[in-house]
């Protein structure tokens, strides 16, 4: 193959002119709503901080890895089967003095996640609770309906 101007060892993929590198994908989410918009090409001043979304038997789990807060800066919603979780983490401000940065990788600012859940969940079960940096949103799991045939007795 010819030189195509990409840094070596990068993992692509698609072909020809439609490749997209992974390490530049637009960090979006298969499950995130995109409000009537283009989900990843929304101009916003939120970031997004890093979130699982898991389940087990009997509940749905969304684990949010966002350290150097406080349980009241949260803001979480259900509404529709759309989670909601937004804040905003502001800087830290220890001693005094003017700050000479040579390195800032600490996102700050409002930050907002929505999940469209994929599972139905018993919304009063909703429990939020925020320790040692991480947000966990538990909510139980309503057993499915049966889907299976149905008889009535005629009378």
């Amino acid at each position: 193959m010819g030189d195509s101007g990409l840094p070596p060892n990068r993992p692509s993929r698609g072909s020809g002119s439609l490749t997209v590198h992974l390490a530049d994908e637009l960090d979006v989410y298969f499950n995130e709503v995109a409000h009537g918009r283009p989900v990843g090409f929304v101009a916003s001043p939120k970031w997004k901080p890093r979130t699982d979304v898991y389940e087990t038997d009997n509940e749905l789990i969304v684990h949010m890895d966002i350290a150097g807060m406080q349980a009241v800066d949260f803001s979480v919603e259900l509404d529709d089967g759309i989670l909601r979780i937004a804040g905003e983490r502001t800087t830290r401000q220890p001693g005094s003095g003017k700050r000479h940065y040579h390195a800032m990788e600490v996102q700050i600012g409002p930050f907002e996640r929505r999940f469209r859940l994929p599972v139905v969940v018993d919304p009063a079960s909703i429990k939020a609770t925020y320790e040692h940096g991480f947000l966990e949103v538990r909510l139980a799991k309503q057993p499915p309906r049966s889907s299976g045939a149905q008889s009535v007795r005629v009378t």
